[in-house]
C-alpha cells in the first residue's frame, strides 16, 4: 500500500483513578532524533483543590520516561502545573478543564514511553505506556490554532485551523503539497501550496554557523465564517498531506476534532431537534426546526424553561438528564435495533434505568422476551423480539 502516515497519532489507554485524556503524536526530527508531543486534558473535577487566599489551587505533574531495548532510560523530563480559579465555582464545573501539551526530543534508540501524570494534591493518578513507532522519515503535519500549538488537537469557533508540513531533510526538495481535508472519508475541502524556505540551525556542536533549508507548506481554514456559524461541524477530521517534487511522494497525515456548539452547527441542531420527539409536541418541532440560526439559542433556552416547570410522565426530567439518557439508548439499542427511536430507547429516554429487566431467551416455540419492571410507578413493559433479529416491540404500548 503506498500510504504511509509520517505523523503517528493516536489516543492512550490509562490506567489509575485519575480521569483525564491524553494523547499522544510523534514525527522525526532528523535521522537520529524523534520528537514526542504528548497532550493532555484535566478536568477541573478530577483535580484538588486548595484554598490559597482569596482563590482555589490544584497542582498537577506529569512526567515522561522513554526507554531503550534494555529497559534502559535513554531521555525524561518532568513538568508540573498549577490552576487557579476565582472562587470555588469553577474546581466543580463540568466544562471546566486544564489542557496543555509537553514536548520531549528523544534519540533513535527509544522505543517505548511512560507518561505518569499526578495530582499532587490527593493520591490520585494516571499512567500510560505506549511504543514508538517510526516511519522512514519524508515529512511531517503539525497543527496550531490561530498561530499556537494546539492540545489535544481541538478546534472550536473562532479558531483557525493551521497545518504546517515540513520536509524532515533538506535532500527532499519537495517543491508543492496537497492538503486535503476528509470527515468520515469524504474530502470536505482541499489546496495545493508552494513551499517555501525554511532555515533552520546547523547540527548541534557544529563549528560552522551554517543554515540548512527545508521546505515547508501552510494550509489554513477558518472553523467558523464571519457571522460565527461552523464552517466544520463538530466530529472528527483527518488533514492527508502529500508533498510532491521530491525524487520520491512524501506523505503525511493528522487526525483532530471540532467542537462547537451544536446551535451554530446546523447539522447537529437540526439533529438535537429531533430527538425532542418524546418531549415535544409538532408545533414546538416546527418552531424549533424554522427558528433563524441568530434565534436557535435563546427559543431552545426557552423550550427548556417551560419543561421545567411541567412534569414529562409525572416526574420532571432536565435537558442534561434527557440527552443522557438519548445517548445511552442509541449505544444500548443501537445495534439491530433503532437506538432512541426504538421502542426499549422510547421506554428508557421517559422513564430511565427499569428498577429490574427479566429477559426470557429465544426457544423454538416463542420468540425473546424482555420485560421491565418500574415498582415506584407501578408500570411494566413488555418487549418481544418478533423477528429474530433483535428488534425489540413493545407490545403493551398503551403503558406509555
Amino acid at each position: 500500500m503506498w500510504f504511509v502516515p509520517f505523523l503517528l497519532l493516536s489516543a492512550l489507554s490509562l490506567q489509575g483513578d485519575l480521569k483525564l485524556t491524553l494523547e499522544q503524536y510523534s514525527y522525526p526530527v532528523d535521522d537520529s532524533a524523534t520528537m514526542l508531543e504528548i497532550s493532555y486534558e484535566i478536568p477541573n473535577t478530577s483535580l484538588a483543590f486548595l484554598r490559597e487566599g482569596s482563590d482555589f489551587a490544584a497542582r498537577y505533574q506529569i512526567g515522561v520516561q522513554a526507554s531503550d531495548k534494555r529497559r534502559d532510560v535513554v531521555a525524561g523530563d518532568l513538568w508540573q502545573g498549577v490552576v487557579r480559579t476565582q472562587g470555588y465555582g469553577p474546581t466543580v464545573a463540568r466544562d471546566s478543564v486544564e489542557a496543555g501539551t509537553v514536548r520531549l526530543v528523544v534519540p533513535s534508540r527509544a522505543l517505548d514511553v511512560r507518561v505518569e501524570v499526578n495530582d499532587l494534591g490527593s493520591e490520585r493518578s494516571a499512567l500510560a505506556r505506549f511504543g514508538i513507532e517510526r516511519s522512514s522519515g519524508g515529512i511531517t503535519a503539525r497543527l496550531y490554532r490561530s498561530g499556537k500549538p494546539v492540545a489535544v488537537r481541538k478546534y472550536q469557533i473562532g479558531d483557525t485551523l493551521v497545518a504546517v508540513a515540513e520536509a524532515t531533510s533538506h535532500q527532499d526538495r519537495m517543491d508543492s503539497c496537497r492538503f486535503v481535508l476528509k470527515r468520515d472519508r469524504h474530502v470536505v475541502t482541499g489546496a495545493t501550496v508552494q513551499t517555501t524556505m525554511k532555515e533552520v540551525p546547523a547540527a548541534s556542536g557544529s563549528s560552522e554557523e551554517v543554515r540548512l533549508a527545508r521546505p515547508e507548506a501552510r494550509f489554513e481554514y477558518i472553523v467558523g465564517d464571519s457571522a460565527g456559524m461552523a464552517r466544520l461541524g463538530g466530529g472528527s477530521y483527518v488533514l492527508e498531506v502529500t508533498g510532491f517534487g521530491a525524487a520520491r511522494e512524501l506523505h503525511a497525515t493528522v487526525g483532530f476534532r471540532i467542537e462547537v456548539p451544536f446551535f451554530l452547527d446546523d447539522s447537529a441542531y437540526l439533529q438535537r431537534v429531533e430527538q425532542l420527539v418524546y418531549v415535544a409536541g409538532s408545533e414546538d418541532l416546527r418552531r424549533l426546526r424554522l427558528v433563524s440560526r441568530s434565534e436557535r439559542q435563546r427559543e431552545w433556552s426557552d423550550f427548556w424553561k417551560q419543561k421545567a416547570q411541567s412534569p414529562i410522565k409525572g416526574r420532571y426530567v432536565t435537558e442534561a438528564e434527557y440527552f443522557e439518557r438519548i445517548e445511552y439508548a442509541q449505544q444500548q439499542f443501537g445495534h439491530g435495533d433503532r437506538g432512541y427511536s426504538s421502542d426499549r430507547g422510547h421506554v428508557y429516554v421517559i422513564y430511565g434505568s427499569p428498577d429490574q429487566v427479566e429477559s426470557r431467551p429465544f426457544d423454538i416455540d416463542s420468540p425473546a422476551v424482555e420485560i421491565w419492571y418500574y415498582y415506584q410507578t407501578n408500570k411494566e413493559f413488555y418487549f418481544i423480539d418478533k423477528f429474530g433479529a433483535g428488534q425489540y416491540v413493545l407490545r403493551n404500548r398503551e403503558e406509555l
